[in-house]
C-alpha cells in the first residue's frame, strides 16, 4: 500500500467515526429532549403541584411509562435492523471475497497458460527448432502441406467423404496435442464457468481468454477440436463459452474445414464479414473520383501540350 492510499484510508476511516459520533449525539440528545418535553408537558398540566411526596413522584414517574415503551420497540425495532444490516454487509463481503478469490486463480491460470504456451517445443527433420507460437504455426503448415495431395478429391462426385476422411488423419498425424497447454486452457475455462453463475458474469473473461489467443494459436485450437472426440470436455468448453465460434469465425480457416465441423460436431463457424472504417460514404467517393479523374484528363492533356510546343533542340 503507498502512503498515499494510507493517508486516503485514514482520512476515510476517520470520516466514519466522526460520522458515528454525529450520529450517536444526535440520538442521545433526542432522547434526552423526548424525556424532557414529556416531562415538562406533564409538569405544565399538573401545574401548581400541591404535594410532594413519595407516592406523587411514583405517579409522575409512571407517567412516563408510554414514553418507554415507545423508545423499547424503537430499540427492538433497531436490534432487527442492525441484523439485517449485518447481514447484508455479511453477504457483501461474502461475494467480494469470491470474486476476489476467483480474480486471483483466474490470472494465476492465464499466466500459467501463456508459460506453456512458450514451453511449447517442436524440432523439425533438419534439427532446426521452433517454440512457442512457432511451434504451433510449425504444426499448422506441416499439415496444411499434407494436406495438398487430397484438395483434388473435392472436385468430383462422392470425393468429400474421402477429403473427410484424409482430413482427419493428417491432423492427427501432422499435429500433436499439447497436453499441458491445453490442459491449463481447459482449467480456466472450467475455472469461469464453476465459480461465476450466470453467462452475464462469465462473458468479460472469455473475453479477456479471446484477446490472450493469437491466431496460429486458434488454428490449432481448431484442428484440435475438429478432430476431438464425442464428449470431449475441452471442445464442450470451448463451444459452450463461444470462443471457438469466435476465434475461429474471423480467421482465415476455409469454407470446407468449417463446413467439416459443422457436419461432424453441429456447429456453424460463419466467417464475419470484415468492416472496414472509411473516411467517406460511397456517394462521396464516386464524386470525388470522377473529378479526380477530370482533373487527371486536364493534367495530362496540358502535360501533352506542353511537350508539342516546346522547341526541337538540333
Amino acid at each position: 500500500m503507498t502512503v498515499l492510499e494510507a493517508i486516503v484510508n485514514s482520512f476515510s476511516l476517520l470520516g466514519v467515526i466522526m460520522n458515528l459520533t454525529k450520529i450517536t449525539t444526535t440520538v442521545i440528545l433526542g432522547v434526552l429532549l423526548v424525556f424532557g418535553g414529556y416531562g415538562a408537558f406533564v409538569l405544565y398540566k399538573i401545574w401548581p403541584v400541591s404535594e410532594y411526596s413519595i407516592a406523587t413522584a411514583g405517579t409522575f414517574g409512571d407517567s412516563f411509562g408510554v414514553v418507554t415503551s415507545l423508545f423499547s420497540g424503537l430499540a427492538f425495532a433497531g436490534i432487527i435492523l442492525t441484523i439485517l444490516l449485518q447481514r447484508r454487509e455479511l453477504t457483501e463481503s461474502r461475494e467480494i471475497f469470491r470474486i476476489q478469490r476467483f480474480e486471483g486463480s483466474f490470472y494465476r491460470l492465464l499466466e500459467l497458460y501463456r508459460r506453456n504456451l512458450e514451453d511449447v517445443r517442436v524440432v523439425d527433420h533438419q534439427d532446426k527448432v521452433y517454440e512457442g507460437i512457432g511451434a504451433l504455426s510449425f504444426y499448422s503448415k506441416k499439415f496444411s502441406e499434407s494436406m495438398k495431395r487430397h484438395v483434388s478429391y473435392l472436385e468430383v462426385d462422392h470425393g468429400r467423404a474421402v477429403y473427410e476422411y484424409h482430413l482427419f488423419v493428417e491432423i492427427q498425424r501432422n499435429i500433436i496435442r499439447q497436453s499441458r497447454y491445453l490442459g491449463t486452457l481447459q482449467n480456466i475455462l472450467e475455472l469461469i464457468e464453476r465459480d461465476l453463475p450466470s453467462d452475464e458474469e462469465r462473458a468479460p473473461y472469455w473475453d479477456i481468454v479471446a484477446s490472450q489467443i493469437t491466431f496460429s494459436e486458434a488454428k490449432y485450437i481448431f484442428y484440435c477440436c475438429l478432430v476431438s472426440g464425442k464428449n470431449d470436455r475441452f471442445r464442450a468448453l470451448m463451444e459452450r463459452s463461444g470462443l471457438i465460434v469466435g476465434l475461429i469465425s474471423s480467421s482465415n480457416i476455409s469454407s470446407t474445414l468449417r463446413a467439416s465441423y459443422k457436419r461432424v460436431h453441429g456447429i456453424e463457424l460463419v466467417k464475419l464479414p470484415v468492416k472496414l472504417i472509411l473516411p467517406y460514404t460511397r456517394k462521396k467517393l464516386r464524386e470525388q473520383t470522377r473529378l479526380a479523374k477530370v482533373s487527371l484528363r486536364e493534367a495530362a492533356a496540358a502535360k501533352a501540350s506542353k511537350r508539342s510546343i516546346s522547341p526541337v533542340v538540333s
